[in-house]
């Protein structure tokens, strides 16, 4: 029982010391204001810290969950929207689920944006069965 207890608290310790809430005073101006000039518009917001990385989850309107990462001094390295219409999707990405997952449905899509490289996050179903899979604009799969 001792080491089960030794274990839980071990697993819990070390999830809280690699993503931890913080209040939005203790996130850098810097990182503050460059988030503010990237989505002037952002509501619901909340912060994170995954070791010297600012992660913040919020919304843009009534539709649209946006998650980004800066790094301490306001650079923006990853962006995650979630895309509520199939139309928001390249007609590259459109013709390749098409050509190769026909009898599947989108379920869910974001946008992935990292490194000045963008591609696409889609879960599709068919019945019972789901299935992730990654397309950049182009209509390239990636594995």
């Amino acid at each position: 029982m001792k080491t089960f207890k030794t274990l839980a608290t071990l697993l819990f310790t070390s999830s809280v010391l690699y993503a931890q809430d913080i209040p939005k005073n203790q996130v850098p101006s810097v990182v503050l204001n460059q988030f503010n000039i990237d989505f002037p518009k952002a509501k619901d917001i909340d912060w994170e810290m995954e070791g010297n990385i600012y992660h913040v989850d919020f919304e843009l309107g009534w539709d649209q969950d946006v998650e980004a990462w800066y790094e301490s001094n306001g650079k923006l390295i990853r962006l995650e929207e979630e895309l509520s219409r199939k139309s928001e999707l390249p007609q590259a990405v459109i013709a390749t689920i098409e050509k190769n997952f026909q009898s599947y449905e989108i379920d869910d899509v974001e946008k992935i944006t990292e490194n000045k490289n963008e591609y696409y996050k889609i879960e599709l179903e068919k019945g019972k069965k789901e299935i992730t899979i990654n397309i950049n604009k182009n209509g390239t799969l990636i594995k």
